[in-house]
């Protein structure tokens, strides 16, 4: 061993005096330092000023803004110059030949050069996070940047990312290495590396490239800067790539050092069972790492997490996607949480609503650990779910297929006159999304569970099918003399759909299928909506059939015109839920929609205006009140901000007052927000928002409410300002023309 280390130390110092002139180690430095450079002088000639949004570290998010260019194409272009530039220094002229002349082992010789390749990587990389700690440094002096921000270097972190950016370049490296040495040409070398390269990208976009593709592990670098999501230094491509160059490095050697293939692996015949069974450990090594993995399920169901916030919360509701009915609650303490429940619960996206302030979507179901860690800052959310439905929360579906050919005939009333053509494009694009369903694994390995996928996949049959059903409905219209007769293919789609499947009930396309199904051969000249009840109504009892019922008579209660038709819908159709529960609860929604109707006595609403003044809704009697229910952290409500601002401006001198109701519980951030908006709108923040929410039903933010000028109800549930239709019903409201 002492002699292998000393002959490895002499060749490495032979080595380093052969590449003094090659410029090698300096290159890497330069390569290393470009992007932080460059991105440095990016930020310094940007105008854009960076708003207060989550905190963040900024050392950490420069290097991981500029590792992105690094690892993707400077990195993995000077590893390909410098290992062919290595080897080819030493193919001229005879070199490894006159080398292994010398007293050194081949085994020092070959490793030596690989040795400096590292050494090269690693100038590189600490080059790389070297200048972006110091132009981050200076540009934190330069330019304006959020208090909320941390300057504190994160040294594990970027230790993390910087071995991780190490280990990910050994199998780029190692490979490169062995094609250099093993093809004299220079050019061959260099082509063959940058064509693995480039080809990366046209992998990557068609969503074909192997955990195992060498330079695929180097982009991964950038597509997962955090680094693991369970706790893993490295991830399994990581692995896998030091794997493979230990691998390739082993294979390397002994080629070279027998000179050709015949002699390194074949003869004699005793070397086919040694390189053959190297191979297997390897293969059978790699096979166990790549092997997706799954989480088995619990006892029990388990939700709990933590909310890191300015803000403190005391309550949490789990609830259910579709009749929006509260599962459980839950107590919130210095801001964490743990519900554990026996409750059945169907697999789906279920929210959490903290305090009334914020939902946060979670996929889940019976038998699940869940951790969730919340960050809420500045009107932010932001999520990150471990657990047993870590891969369901992180699902995304392949986006090459954003653009559909068969939605384009459909828009373009394409082959409505070809009926087969259309049906063999539909099941072919139906075809390759159905596979793709079944694709998606987490940077750690991890796959959804099978009744996830399941799920998924019966989601991409139901896109096609409302394709179909479109298609299906213009062909009716177009020809409504000729039957269609459904292709063996499209008929395959179908058999895959039932027309009860609870584990899709809360999916909007689904029901617009399932509407479809059941309708289609209805043809009574009757109300759309209450075409679907009564059809519904049809359905053999069951779980599924309460709740599609529930949810649909809710809708129309909703949306109903008067009190008369409500009414109408309860006594008809109230009896077909054998579910007492949600009987009662949809009894209660009755009585809260009749309660808000038009006439009705608004309930007293208590707030505080901007100088902390109790100011009872009340005291505006006499005037007609236009209410924006609005929160500080709510996206849409800022949209609509400046429709109902504009409004309040344009019928300032009318006999109406618009009023801003926050329910924010942060009154400081609410107070900020408030005194930057328009003088034309009283701003006020409720003293009791879920009493509120109560009283008037708020399921939602924004929300907006018409009080007549006698307190009463005019309008419970405005249309959005954006809505011409909310004006509309102002003018009307105050007695007004209508507009032109």
């Amino acid at each position: 061993m002492k002699q292998y280390i000393s002959n490895l130390l002499i060749a490495l110092k032979a080595e380093h005096l052969k590449k003094k002139g090659t410029g090698i180690y300096y290159t890497s430095i330069i390569i290393g330092a470009l992007s932080p450079i460059l991105y440095f002088f990016f930020q310094i000639a940007s105008d854009d000023k960076v708003e207060a949004g989550m905190p963040y570290n900024y050392y950490t998010t420069f290097i991981h803004d500029v590792i992105t260019p690094f690892a993707y194409f400077l990195f993995p272009m000077i590893i390909i110059i410098h290992a062919s530039k290595m080897a080819q220094l030493d193919h001229k002229n005879g070199g490894w030949q006159l080398m292994e002349t010398q007293p050194l082992q081949k085994f020092s010789i070959y490793f030596s050069k690989y040795i400096v390749l590292l050494i090269s990587n690693l100038l590189s990389i600490i080059s790389l996070f070297g200048f972006s700690i110091l132009c981050a440094f200076v540009l934190k002096n330069t330019i304006e940047i959020p208090e909320t921000t941390n300057f504190s270097i994160e040294f594990y972190n970027l230790s993390n990312l910087f071995v991780r950016t190490f280990v990910a370049s050994l199998f780029v490296t190692a490979l490169q290495y062995f094609l250099s040495v093993l093809i004299s040409s220079f050019i061959w070398s260099l082509l063959i590396g940058f064509f693995s390269l480039l080809a990366t990208s046209f992998l990557t976009s068609f969503n074909l490239i192997p955990d195992w593709y060498p330079y695929g592990i180097l982009n991964k670098i950038s597509d997962y800067k955090e680094g693991s999501d369970i706790g893993n230094y490295l991830l399994y491509t990581e692995v896998i790539g030091l794997v493979l160059s230990i691998f390739i490095l082993t294979a390397g050697f002994y080629w070279y050092k027998n000179k050709n293939f015949i002699r390194a692996f074949v003869k004699p015949y005793s070397k086919i069972i040694i390189s053959t069974s190297f191979t297997l450990l390897f293969v059978v090594i790699g096979y166990f790492i790549l092997i997706p993995k799954q989480y088995e399920p619990l006892e029990t169901t388990i939700l709990c997490g933590k909310i890191e916030s300015l803000s403190k919360f005391k309550n949490g509701y789990l609830i259910h996607p579709t009749i929006s009915d509260t599962i459980a609650s839950f107590k919130i303490i210095n801001n964490e949480f743990k519900l554990k429940t026996d409750k059945p619960i169907p697999l789906d996206k279920y929210k959490i609503i903290v305090d009334n302030s914020f939902p946060v979507g979670v996929i889940m179901a019976s038998k699940d650990s869940i951790y969730v860690s919340i960050k809420y800052f500045n009107n932010e959310v932001t999520t990150k779910f471990t657990g047993t439905r870590l891969a369901e929360n992180q699902y995304k579906l392949d986006k090459n297929f954003d653009w559909s050919y068969v939605s384009y005939c459909l828009e373009q009333n394409e082959l409505i006159d070809k009926p087969n053509d259309f049906f063999d494009e539909l099941y072919k694009e139906w075809n390759k999304r159905y596979k793709k369903a079944n694709s998606f694994k987490t940077r750690d390995n991890f796959i959804p569970k099978k009744d996830f996928i399941n799920r998924e996949m019966k989601l991409v049959c139901i896109e096609y099918l409302n394709y179909l059903n479109s298609y299906l409905d213009k062909r009716k219209a177009m020809f409504p003399k000729d039957e269609t007769i459904l292709s063996k293919n499209i008929l395959e789609i179908k058999s895959k759909i039932k027309l009860d499947d609870e584990s899709l009930i809360s999916n909007e396309s689904y029901l617009e299928y399932l509407k479809h199904e059941l309708c289609k051969n209805d043809s009574r000249d009757i109300d759309s909506k209450l075409k679907e009840i009564e059809n519904i109504t049809k359905l053999k009892s069951s779980n599924f059939k309460n709740r599609l019922l529930y949810s649909n008579l809710k809708t129309n209660l909703e949306e109903a015109s008067s009190s008369l038709e409500r009414n109408e819908l309860i006594s008809n159709y109230s009896n077909f839920i054998t579910d007492e529960k949600l009987k009662e609860n949809l009894i209660n929604q009755f009585k809260i929609y009749e309660r808000l109707g038009k006439g009705n006595e608004a309930r007293t609403i208590q707030t505080k205006d901007l100088n902390g003044n109790l100011v009872e809704i009340s005291k505006f009697k006499g005037k007609f009140v236009a209410i924006d229910v609005w929160a500080t952290w709510c996206g849409p409500c800022k949209y609509e901000s400046p429709y109902f601002e504009k409004m309040a401006i344009k019928y300032k001198n009318e006999n109406i007052v618009f009023l801003g109701l926050s329910s924010d519980q942060d009154a400081k951030k609410w107070y900020l927000d408030a005194k930057n908006k328009s003088k034309s709108v009283t701003h006020l923040r409720l003293e009791n928002p879920e009493l509120f929410s109560s009283d008037y039903n708020v399921n939602s933010i924004p929300r907006f409410i018409l009080i007549d000028s006698e307190g009463k109800i005019y309008n419970s549930n405005m249309p959005r300002p954006s809505d011409s239709a909310f004006e509309i019903i102002i003018r009307k409201a105050l007695g007004l023309k209508e507009l032109e």
